[in-house]
């Protein structure tokens, strides 16, 4: 990278930023040569030596990680831009190691009162708990004695239970996490994860520990519901959260959209069923791109602590991995999702995103079949949500699930009076679905009825797409 302008991003650097930077790099720089690093230009010099700045994305990478996106700019670049970059790094690229990333958020999260008490339990030397020190710090000396590690969680884990379940669940989701070694352990960026969690040595008491937390990560309290409670996300909280409708009906004239006709009664409907089922339901209209990326940081960032889930309802036109402002530019999917995976207060809680939209501009060929009975619609009412080609992918993390109205490629339907395909659908399910049915098997009856019909002479298959690691039960009324 140029030098100018590392140096320009080290002028703006604080102490206590080149400290986190350090903490960071510490998988990634050898311990001696990290010892020498007195400000940014040092530990930008160490990464030259490693060949690491040939990656790019590892820089803007670290200042999004401690939070200096003002910084960007130097690198003319943005979150954004460099979110969309990570899923399609080189996978020789080693990046911030996820066991990192968790670590750091931790020690962004703990408090003044639970920081003493954490240095109160973990015994260390009393030379290196003193007043000033951080977290990182005591995390630091942990990793000296070998009391801490990737594979060596138990003993943080079991102290932060003490203290704050809540960051004893980021421990635990850690865990859960599907991490592909090549990686060099990243966060995944993947669409589906698998529910097993995989066995840690020296995990001290962490199997109590996961039992005592089931109280905080999830449990299911109503007395209507089946008694195996650990299996189910907690739905008692009233309100249960906050519902998002995106409703974008008039696109510009510059564009080559049309208005989404039809789009109304979609967004009446999900503001009536997710009231019902005890939300705080907003809706914002005819949203430009740039308007999207900011109302879905404002939710990102709202207090979800007393919370049980999260719902975001885009109702506009589309293309593979994106949703369109009202201008015609693309929002991909995952900008929707990660920062509602970043965010602390919905950590272990569903967050469930319904996406009306077109992800192509091909239409399916149904398959003829014999004692079958044709359920056509009229023509000439039905539009597309249309599309722009691109190839991107959707990556999510724990406890997401997306509902697309139609698999990639592939067009979704409106009608012009009495709303889209996949919407209606969706509510009427919702609302005809029997006591204690979960999320996943209600949607597999959204895609079978929204299968069976001809629309345009074309065919239309939903795709939920999830990582749930519990069952999901909505109540209503």
């Amino acid at each position: 990278m140029d030098p100018l302008t590392l140096h320009e991003i080290d002028e703006n650097l604080t102490s206590a930023d080149v400290a986190q930077l350090k903490f960071l790099c510490m998988d990634l720089i050898p311990k001696k040569r990290l010892e020498t690093v007195r400000d940014a230009k040092d530990l930008f010099l160490r990464l030259e030596e490693q060949a690491l700045l040939d990656d790019k994305l590892l820089v803007p990478e670290l200042l999004i990680t401690i939070g200096r996106l003002d910084l960007l700019v130097i690198l003319k670049t943005s979150k954004e831009e460099v979110n969309r970059k990570l899923p399609e790094r080189d996978i020789s690229s080693k990046g911030v190691s996820a066991y990192r990333k968790m670590l750091f958020k931790i020690s962004e999260d703990v408090t003044e009162e639970n920081l003493r008490s954490l240095k109160f339990l973990l015994e260390l030397p009393k030379a290196k708990l003193g007043p000033s020190a951080s977290l990182l710090d005591v995390l630091i000396e942990m990793e000296k004695q070998q009391r801490l590690g990737e594979d060596n969680l138990g003993e943080l884990y079991g102290i932060l239970e003490k203290c704050d379940k809540q960051l004893a669940c980021r421990i635990e989701e850690f865990q859960n996490m599907d991490r592909d070694p090549e990686q060099g352990g990243r966060l995944p960026l993947q669409e589906m994860s698998n529910n097993e969690q995989p066995s840690l040595p020296n995990q001290r008491n962490i199997v109590d520990g996961r039992r005592r937390l089931s109280s905080v990560c999830s449990v299911f309290t109503d007395s209507d519901t089946p008694p195996k409670s650990d299996e189910y996300y907690t739905m008692t909280q009233r309100p249960l959260g906050y519902c998002l409708i995106i409703n974008n009906y008039r696109f510009k004239e510059n564009t080559t959209y049309r208005n989404r006709e039809g789009t109304e009664k979609d967004k009446d409907d999900l503001f009536s069923l997710f009231q019902r089922m005890h939300f705080m339901v907003e809706v914002r209209d005819d949203l430009l791109a740039s308007d999207i990326r900011d109302v879905i940081k404002e939710f990102a960032e709202k207090d979800h602590t007393k919370m049980g889930a999260f719902v975001c309802c885009v109702l506009s036109h589309g293309e593979k991995g994106a949703v369109l402002g009202t201008d015609g530019k693309p929002v991909e999917i995952h900008e929707l999702t990660l920062p509602f995976a970043e965010c602390p207060t919905l950590a272990s809680k569903p967050k469930l995103f319904f996406i009306q939209a077109c992800q192509g501009n091909e239409g399916q060929n149904g398959i003829l079949t014999a004692d079958g009975q044709v359920n056509d619609t009229e023509e000439g009412t039905l539009d597309e949500d249309a599309y722009n080609p691109a190839l991107r992918k959707v990556p999510i993390k724990a406890d997401f699930l997306i509902g697309m109205a139609t698999v990639e490629y592939y067009q979704s339907f409106r009608h012009t009076k009495d709303g889209s395909i996949y919407i209606q659908e969706l509510c009427r399910q919702l609302q005809i679905c029997p006591r204690n049915e979960d999320m996943l098997s209600i949607l597999t009856k959204v895609n079978r009825e929204v299968s069976t019909k001809v629309l345009k002479g074309y065919k239309q298959m939903p795709e939920p797409r999830y990582t749930l690691t519990k069952k999901l039960v909505l109540p209503l009324d």
